[in-house]
């Protein structure tokens, strides 16, 4: 449903090439972690970096069967390794992923001092000291094999890549969708700059005891690097995205900070350790946040660049919760065994595909949804976390019983909370189709056009409160409905024989249409089609005994009346039964609904008007044009209702001036007021009427029947009194009204359009 991606609009060669360049980018990553990983001396063990400060040395966890250590016990201990009068007695810190983790650059330096001084024994034939589980010591001498088995990389180092992969090539796709555009830029260089700080991260946190200091150094810097880098292509896309806060000339200063920065890290020139890489990019993901939140502020009205800023912060927010939780938080609380860091990258490729999602705009209408079933885990993640930790600090309650009651309240509190919020979070859901059923049928069988079409449309409206309720144009015509503009258009079918609808910027502008909004607008034309030939089949068959009885007013009854015609010979008889004829005619006219182009059917009613006044001895005033005003050629179609009634007061109020008036001379008046509205005024020069007794008197009850089934008003006035309150627009229709006088005049003014029947 909706518009074609941006993909689809742009040359293919250019979005190959980019692909393809990110592809090979990211194998020549691969090729080149591989061959550094593997090209390092294997002894065949696993070994654990947790420390025990009851037991000396390292864990073994693993011991592969063919490897040159095979006889260690799986589970003793590794103690030292001594080659050429050299010995290293090991401890777990030799086996820590990151050299972040030291405090001071003086540290760091004794730790890389000491990888080199272990890589260069382990390269060399080794004599390995270890303790078994029952605590008796041993030693074994040992060659390890010059490479390492591609079999023997542990899955996060895998892993790892992938992280890295994926960002790159996400990235590059975004930038094959924004090619011009800053926001795909810059997501595409954080792909770029994620890749190093992955894949030199798996290679050195997945070693088997030590690296080279001086490439364990070189690894660690470019790590580095990718972590100030990806963190400032962070903060410099929310400067841009969605909407421009400055100029693009201020990212320029963004490359020369981070990259600054990072230098005087490499020199050893920033304070500590945590000046060097943790605190800068602790800032410049909180100024991602603040420029995220100015963003927020600024796109109050703008539903498609809230909808990527709510999946943006959200996409933060999880990747930097959920790294916390399960690295620094997991120590504190004892829940669970802390993840490895190499893991810990999923939650910010999570993060990362979150913001790709945003900037592609892929699905943008439901990013919402999404978005909010997301948090809604969070939180609940976060409130057993919360309710763990504070049990096992405060209370100082075991781990296991903290647990179990842990999930007992979450599930007592969280499950009613995540109801409300839902309730809360999504405001605005619409009602389910069965609740709507009886409104859908109530507006197809509205009778006129007009009020059913005003009825359908205040039925959107309140549903989907849109800024804009606009018809389809005529070039959109043949358009499919449903999401268009990345949800901030809901076009809708035709419906009922009403035309079809463009709804956009749903929720006053605040939010999108989604696949929900567009699934209940199809339901809705259906239910509406539906119900529409229920009514059209109704009154085909009302239409049907209406020209039944017709057929039987004509055929019998009218046969009758011309019978006696030829029967009577008194000039008043012979008057009535004309009368008579002219009635029922135009009764069996409006049974069967006969519709009559505006100027036949002024002709037909004036030719008639002439002869029944001529009959009556009286004359008759209705000069051309039959229709003042606009042309009636220009006039919308009318339906044979509204010509009937017309008609039918028409002849009450000539019958009225030949009964009662005394009158020699009847003058009528057809005329447009506007492009809504038609009059129709009957003059006399008879006695004149009473306006106050009009309403009662002279058998007028039926023609303000009439009038109201027009939808319009009559009034009766004394001809002297002539002042209309709607003049006719045709000045020649004006001009041919006659004097003030004496007499009666009685005044119609109805809108076009269906009228109600009586």
């Amino acid at each position: 449903m909706g518009d074609n991606p941006p993909i689809m609009q742009m040359p293919q060669t250019r979005s190959a090439r980019i692909l393809m360049a990110a592809l090979l980018l990211t194998l020549a990553g691969v090729t080149t972690a591989l061959y550094i990983a593997l090209n390092q001396p294997w002894l065949g063990l696993t070994l654990s970096s947790r420390a025990d400060a009851y037991s000396p040395g390292i864990e073994v966890l693993h011991v592969a069967r063919n490897g040159p250590a095979a006889a260690i016990a799986q589970g003793s201990r590794l103690l030292s390794i001594s080659a050429g009068g050299q010995r290293v007695a090991l401890q777990p810190s030799d086996l820590i992923e990151e050299p972040d983790y030291f405090d001071t650059y003086a540290e760091v330096e004794r730790f890389f001092q000491r990888q080199t001084q272990i890589a260069a024994l382990q390269a060399r034939p080794l004599l390995l000291s270890w303790q078994d589980p029952a605590g008796q010591v041993f030693e074994q001498a040992v060659t390890p094999l010059p490479n390492r088995p591609l079999a023997s990389l542990p899955f996060v180092f895998w892993f790892q890549l992938l992280c890295g992969g994926v960002a790159l090539l996400v990235g590059a796709w975004v930038y094959a969708l924004k090619p011009k555009g800053w926001p795909g830029r810059l997501l595409a260089l954080s792909g770029l700059l994620f890749l190093p700080n992955t894949y030199s991260a798996a290679i050195y946190s997945t070693r088997e005891l030590a690296l080279p200091g001086g490439l364990f150094e070189l690894l660690s810097a470019i790590n580095h690097l990718g972590a100030l880098g990806f963190g400032g292509a962070l903060a410099a896309l929310f400067l841009v995205y969605p909407a421009r806060l400055a100029a693009a000339k201020w990212l320029w200063p963004v490359p020369i900070i981070v990259v600054g920065w990072w230098a005087m890290d490499a020199a050893r020139l920033a304070p500590n350790v945590s000046w060097g890489v943790r605190i800068p990019l602790l800032l410049e993901i909180l100024l991602a946040v603040a420029l995220a939140v100015v963003q927020w502020r600024r796109s109050a009205m703008r539903a498609a660049d809230r909808a990527a800023l709510r999946w943006f912060m959200l996409s933060a927010m999880l990747g930097a919760f959920t790294f916390v939780v399960f690295t620094f938080g997991s120590r504190m609380i004892g829940v669970f065994t802390p993840m490895q860091q190499g893991y810990a990258f999923g939650f910010f490729l999570a993060m990362y595909l979150g913001l790709a999602l945003g900037v592609g705009r892929y699905h943008l209408f439901d990013l919402d949804r999404w978005a909010y079933r997301l948090l809604l885990w969070v939180l609940g993640l976060g409130l057993i976390v919360v309710l763990d930790m504070l049990l096992v600090l405060l209370l100082n309650w075991r781990h296991d019983l903290s647990l179990i009651l842990t999930l007992l309240l979450a599930g007592l509190l969280y499950l009613p909370m995540r109801q409300w919020l839902w309730g809360r979070m999504m405001q605005g859901e619409l009602p389910p189709i069965d609740k709507l059923l009886p409104e859908i049928i109530s507006v197809a069988f509205t009778a006129q056009t007009l009020e059913r079409e005003r009825r359908w449309l205040g039925l959107l409206d309140r549903l989907y409160q849109p800024l804009h309720n606009l018809p389809m144009p005529p070039s959109e015509a043949d358009t499919a409905p449903g999401l268009a503009q990345d949800g901030m258009e809901l076009r809708i079918a035709p419906a009922g024989g009403l035309a079809a609808r463009r709804l956009q910027g749903r929720s006053a502008g605040q939010r999108l249409f989604t696949v929900n909004d567009a699934d209940l607008a199809t339901s809705l034309v259906t239910l509406f089609n539906q119900a529409a030939a229920g009514r059209d089949a109704l009154e085909t068959g009302v239409q049907q005994e209406r020209d039944r009885i017709a057929s039987d007013l004509h055929d019998d009854i009218g046969a009758k009346l011309l019978t006696l015609r030829h029967l009577v010979h008194g000039e008043r008889e012979q008057a009535m039964l004309m009368t008579t004829i002219d009635q029922l005619r135009a009764i069996v006219r409006g049974l069967r609904q006969a519709v009559q182009p505006w100027e036949e059917f002024a002709a037909d009613i004036r030719s008639e008007t002439a002869q029944r006044l001529a009959a009556a001895g009286m004359a008759l005033d209705w000069p051309p044009p039959l229709i003042g005003g606009l042309s009636a050629a220009r006039l919308p179609p009318q339906d044979a209702a509204q010509q009937y009634h017309l008609r039918a007061l028409l002849q009450e109020a000539v019958s009225n001036a030949i009964r009662h008036a005394r009158a020699s001379r009847v003058s009528v008046r057809l005329s447009i007021v506007d492009a809504t509205r038609m009059r129709l005024d009957v003059f006399d020069d008879g006695i004149g009427i009473d306006p106050q007794h009009a309403a009662t008197g002279h058998g007028l009850t039926s023609m303000q029947i009439r009038a109201r089934a027009l939808g319009g008003q009559i009034a009766w006035r004394r001809n002297i009194d002539r002042t209309p309150s709607s003049a006719p627009t045709d000045e020649a229709a004006e001009s041919a009204a006659p004097p003030s006088g004496r007499g009666t005049w009685v005044e119609l003014v109805f809108p076009l359009g269906p009228v109600h029947a009586i």
